[in-house]
């Protein structure tokens, strides 16, 4: 028999895969959020102190991506390719990452001005030049060994440790959603994040008005509470029949019932002083609180 037996890869059953793959995120953006890197005006300093960041996230994209692969069934290149990986992927898992991309370059501050407006152009950026058998691609490797050896791509890849964070992470919730069924990463991109964030202060202030006195909640009508974002979406409460309903959407067209912009009083609700107007004390963390007389 001639030529050489590929390796053959044994991957961890998925409830491991997604716990090792979480947890290394999370303490990859917690390093990252600790130690930032710093702007310098000698290009190769600030490369040296990003070097371990995009070396260990070119890793999660690309054991995420095969994660991806394996719970779907499908054969998994043994490549470094970021692009080839995500190229295997179905055509409905590749819009839905490049979602995940497009939405936290939209909402995440700084990151519009980011050179790649797509998730393709920034893999084929991150993948770099072939290597000389021209099966693979080397822009890992130029990051991997930039601080001892000259790159092998006609230039060096650029990269965001956060879009890296960014796509790992959109990975490992669609592995969860295959896996588990447990989740629907269509309501996990970076907009909808921030709306959890959000959500306290939309509870808080909801019990704040169960509490007070005025009959405005018992009439049927729609609330927006805040945006839009870059999607046209706002945070939505409809009241009716009794029912209180929260939404993340765009305001339906010819909606049947009132809609009632509460933007500025949503905005301006202070937590600690709408709990004590009801006469409840809360602690100093916020969690909880007993009735006061």
């Amino acid at each position: 028999m001639s030529g050489v037996a590929k390796h053959q890869i044994n991957f961890k059953d998925p409830l491991w895969m997604t716990a090792w793959l979480d947890t290394a995120l999370r303490m990859e953006k917690r390093k990252f959020e600790a130690c930032p890197v710093r702007r310098d005006l000698v290009p190769g300093h600030e490369v040296a102190q990003a070097w371990g960041f995009v070396v260990v996230g070119y890793f999660l994209v690309e054991e995420s991506l095969k994660a991806l692969l394996h719970v779907q069934g499908k054969q998994v290149p043994a490549k470094h390719s970021l692009t080839a990986l995500f190229q295997s992927l179905a055509e409905e898992d590749r819009d839905l990452l490049r979602e995940y991309y497009s939405d936290f370059r939209e909402t995440a501050g700084w990151t519009s001005r980011f050179p790649f407006k797509t998730m393709d152009g920034f893999l084929d950026n991150l993948d770099g030049d072939q290597n000389r058998r021209g099966t693979d691609h080397v822009g890992s490797f130029d990051w991997r060994y930039f601080l001892i050896e000259e790159k092998r791509s006609a230039r060096m890849p650029t990269v965001s440790v956060e879009f890296l964070h960014e796509i790992a992470y959109g990975c490992i919730v669609m592995v969860k959603g295959v896996a588990n069924g447990d989740v629907e990463p269509s309501t996990c991109t970076h907009s909808f994040r921030l709306r959890w964030k959000r959500d306290r202060k939309r509870r808080d202030w909801l019990a704040v008005r169960m509490y007070s006195t005025g009959g405005e909640d018992e009439i049927d009508h729609m609330e927006v509470l805040w945006g839009p974002d870059y999607r046209g979406r706002y945070d939505l409460l409809s009241f009716e029949g009794g029912n209180v309903r929260s939404y993340f959407a765009e305001i339906p067209r010819n909606f049947p019932l009132p809609v009632v912009d509460k933007r500025d009083e949503f905005e301006s609700f202070d937590v600690e002083e709408g709990f004590r107007a009801i006469g409840i004390t809360r602690n100093v963390r916020g969690q909880g609180g007993d009735r006061g007389g």
